[in-house]
This record gives structure tokens, sequence and C-alpha cells, in this order.
């Protein structure tokens, strides 16, 4: 039980997209066009795609644990939201590929090891820090609000 809410409390830090992707029971995810009466603008098509992509990765990992292949998994899919990011949310998109490259290696120094992991203070710290980031709150809702009016993104629920 401690496991599983340490690595939702990390990854719920550590991926602002989380914040409007994930439902209250963690179990379904709030993808895009999930919002009544939403019709996508083709010009977010791509992007949004890679969003759904990277937020079932997230998803998966979440459930799965936070190992090495899930990271890779969830790492490629952030890299290439961060190519198709449109430029008025590519700072939100950067800033979440860090903290989530940031999480990563953090957890390559534990060698994915679970019981390191949950128990780790010194991760636990990183993980405020990385959270306690000037402008983080900020960031997170900016990214909120953009997948919301341009992916379609339903926060229904939450």
């Amino acid at each position: 039980m401690i496991r599983k809410k340490f690595l939702f409390v990390a990854l719920a830090i550590a991926a602002p997209i989380c914040v409007v992707s994930c439902s209250n029971d963690g179990e379904d995810l709030l993808l895009s066009g999930g919002a009544k009466n939403f019709t996508m603008d083709p010009k977010y098509t791509e992007f949004c795609a890679a969003y759904d992509n990277l937020n079932i990765a997230l998803n998966d990992m979440s459930k799965a644990g936070s190992d090495q292949a899930s990271f890779e998994v969830v790492l490629k899919k952030s890299a290439a939201l961060v190519e198709v990011a449109p430029d008025d949310i590519a700072d939100a998109v950067l800033t979440n590929d860090a903290i989530l490259n940031a999480m990563n290696a953090a957890f390559a120094q534990r060698k994915y090891d679970q019981a390191t992991i949950t128990t780790d203070e010194g991760l636990r710290q990183e993980v405020q820090a990385l959270y306690a980031q000037k402008g983080l709150p900020e960031m997170t809702t900016k990214y909120s609000k953009y997948l919301v009016k341009n992916c379609g993104v339903s926060t229904e629920g939450q």
C-alpha cells in the first residue's frame, strides 16, 4: 500500500500531465476529445495524440511499477511530445520532460529497486525539491488549461 501510494505521489509530482489525465480512481484515463461537445482543431491533432500516448505510458507505469523498461517507454513518449509541442506550450512540455528525466535518474541511482525507492528519505527529498521548483504550480495550471482547451481533455470526476 505504501509503495503504491509513494509511486503515485512521485509520478503525480513528476508529471504535471497527470494532474488532468488521471481520474479519481486512477483507472480511467481522461484522454483527448473526452470533453463533451468538443471538436479538435486539426492543428492540435499530432500534439494531442502524443499527449495521449504519454498519458497511457504514465498510467501503465503507475500500475506496473517504476522499473527501467517502464521509464524507457515514458521517456520515449515524453521526447515525442516535446518534438511536436506547439511553441505556446513548449515551456511546460519541456519542464515536464526534464522532471521525468530527473525522476528516472533518481530511480536509476537506486537501481529501480522498489524496496529502496519506497524507504529512501533522500528520494523523498529529491521529489519534494522537484515539486518545489519555482513556477511549477503555474506551469501545471497552464498545461492543464491548454490540454482542456486544445485537446478536449475532460477533467470531469476530478
